[in-house]
């Protein structure tokens, strides 16, 4: 009963309680000592769960594909010309990388040698260059592959005889 009492005689007497009205600060102060919780909706959790598992399947459909286009598994499916020229390739490369450093270390004692055999070793190149651009045009082109294997024995071969030379 004596709850009733009270909300009549507050009732009654409205204006009177009403005459007085708090600061701004007060209110900043009971704002700042209230706490706000954050209210995440589900729907904004799954729309970033979505973009991530996008952002994941589209990363892992590129590197998929980038695994399948690798020069190591388009050699395998290749011709097995291209395959021969991209074998001939690595093998006379190395070989000719190998001698030229022998060659290097008599540069010292025969200076002019230098000037020589890389003026003979990029005009293969630029015939080689030349090479691979006609088998870009024409892939699997037989000819063309043989005369690129054929500049690698040329390389190679100048790199021997210019070593049985010069005995450094």
């Amino acid at each position: 009963m004596e709850k009733n009492r009270m909300e009549e005689f507050i009732k009654a007497n409205r204006e009177e309680f009403d005459f007085r009205t708090p600061s701004p600060e007060v209110w900043d102060k009971i704002d700042a000592a209230t706490k706000k919780t954050k209210v995440v909706s589900m729907r904004h959790y799954f729309i970033r769960a979505a973009a991530v598992a996008v952002i994941l399947i589209a990363t892992g459909i590129v590197l998929w594909q980038t695994n399948l286009n690798s020069p190591a598994r388009l050699a395998e499916n290749a011709d097995p010309e291209l395959k021969e020229l991209i074998e001939a390739e690595a093998f006379y490369s190395h070989q000719v990388n190998k001698k030229m450093k022998e060659i290097q270390k008599c540069y010292y004692t025969i200076p002019e040698l230098k000037d020589e055999i890389e003026t003979d070793l990029n005009e293969l190149e630029g015939m080689y260059q030349r090479l691979k651009n006609d088998l870009e045009e024409n892939i699997s082109n037989k000819s063309v592959i043989e005369a690129m294997i054929e500049n690698n024995r040329y390389r190679l071969q100048l790199c021997d005889d210019v070593l049985n030379q010069i005995n450094c």
